[in-house]
């Protein structure tokens, strides 16, 4: 969400004739995106500000900003902490920009921040999309859920749904512009609703949006993710085998005081029935160490859930305090070491069991859509499986767009090694099928019409 918010600031900024400045000390204006969802990310944006104080006294024409989700915590109080910032901008004031840099030239601390119960989600067609492949659209902002730990409602707002008919159409704009992967954005996705529509039917009906190949949508609640939602995933081809569903913990206590809304075994039986309907489904979660109240026997419980769902990717934080939650006010009554070696030791058990997954590819050949060059070595291209393993090979830039076949050669923690695999991309042979399905025929490659 917050490399979107970003997509959306420089098309704001590009629209008014500005570039990509080489350096910060080329830079004109300066924004921050910032997240606030854990202590430590928010502290990182106080020391960013630091490190550009001497360079804003060397320009003072400059103007720096910070946005997002610290923006609209600590609101006023960052001109407080450091007065040589300008603008003050929360995430739903995206649309102020212009206004807030006209107001900084005039007179220092531009502020935009919003009320929480505001029904507001800014419609924005100035978009700067970063990647060349895939396309972040959102659906709706905001959280109505009551997480103890969790600062988003107060950051983010409540929750606000865009209607289906604005979500298709920015789905086919990106369509026209090249764009070949949706992934749908929401704090809390799977919560959406309009009208008579809920996100199963919305799910659906973007994934047979004319030249989407890949959709993907993040993030679920385990609360509303429902058999529809299921069977949309399993019914459709173009929807990803992937699914980021945080459980936050394996002990039932410790999702009460979360105010979680599911146990472990309403979380289980979901999974279940998802893996039933489609096996080889690929499972990230978040998982958060050292909540207040935990105890070793809670823990123990998280490694045995981890252990028996084993997940391809799991998000594991140590638990601090936010402001404006109840948890806030909770004693943090395991110890910081404590906390530290649990997420030690959940990470060790977490990595053996990835390690073990992507070993079991080695040799076997998967689709990839290629978003880019590979991070490291000339001549290699990367991308990504539908269960969202990163697969780095050798291949000509001109293959970024296209879903290719893979075979893979080595998996490595962090990514797999393949090499690319002669014939039709599987983006042309998807092509083939919708034109054999329309006119009746069969196809050469084999496929039923």
């Amino acid at each position: 969400m917050n490399d979107h918010d970003s997509e959306k600031m420089a098309g704001i900024l590009r629209s008014f004739g500005l570039r990509a400045a080489e350096s910060e000390q080329d830079a004109d204006i300066i924004l921050l995106n910032t997240c606030s969802i854990r202590e430590k990310a928010a502290h990182k944006i106080f020391t960013r500000l630091g490190q550009l104080r001497s360079l804003k006294a060397q320009r003072p024409q400059m103007i720096l900003g910070v946005c997002g989700c610290v923006a609209q915590q600590e609101q006023e109080q960052i001109f407080t902490r450091a007065p040589y910032v300008d603008i003050v901008m929360g995430p739903r004031r995206i649309g102020s920009l212009p206004d807030l840099i006209e107001e900084s030239r005039q007179r220092r601390h531009a502020l935009a921040v919003f009320d929480p119960r505001d029904a507001l989600v800014p419609e924005l067609d100035l978009v700067h999309r970063l990647s060349r492949t895939r396309a972040y659209v959102t659906v709706m902002e905001g959280c109505n859920k009551t997480c103890t730990y969790c600062i988003v409602p107060f950051t983010r707002g409540r929750e606000v749904c865009r209607p289906q008919e604005a979500i298709l159409a920015e789905v086919r704009r990106c369509i026209d512009d090249g764009m070949v992967e949706i992934e749908l954005l929401g704090q809390n996705v799977n919560a959406w609703r309009h009208d008579t529509w809920d996100f199963a039917r919305l799910l659906a009906a973007v994934a047979e949006v004319p030249g989407v190949l890949r959709t993907r949508f993040t993030t679920s609640h385990p609360l509303h993710f429902r058999d529809p939602i299921i069977d949309a995933m399993a019914s459709h081809e173009s929807i990803c085998h992937h699914l980021h569903l945080p459980v936050q913990s394996g002990s039932d206590a410790v999702l009460e005081r979360m105010r979680r809304g599911y146990t472990v075994s309403e979380y289980r039986g979901r999974v279940e029935r998802l893996r039933q309907r489609i096996p080889d489904i690929s499972l990230s979660t978040d998982i958060i160490v050292g909540f207040p109240g935990e105890t070793e026997a809670d823990f123990a419980r998280t490694l045995d859930l981890v252990s028996e769902m084993r997940f391809e990717t799991v998000f594991s934080f140590i638990y601090s305090p936010r402001p404006y939650t109840p948890a806030a006010e909770y004693q943090d009554d395991v110890k910081l070491e404590e906390k530290k070696d649990r997420l030690r030791r959940l990470q060790v058990i977490q990595d053996s069991i990835r390690m073990e997954i992507v070993r079991e590819l080695e040799g076997s050949t998967v689709e990839v859509l290629v978003d880019g060059p590979a991070a490291r070595g000339q001549g290699r291209v990367g991308g990504r499986t539908e269960q969202n393993y990163l697969v780095n090979l050798e291949g000509d830039p001109a293959l970024v767009g296209q879903l290719v076949q893979v075979r893979i050669e080595r998996a490595g923690p962090h990514s797999l090694t393949g090499s690319l695999e002669t014939g039709l991309t599987s983006s042309v042979l998807r092509n083939i099928d919708r034109v054999v399905h329309s006119t009746g025929i069969r196809s050469h490659h084999g496929a039923e019409p």
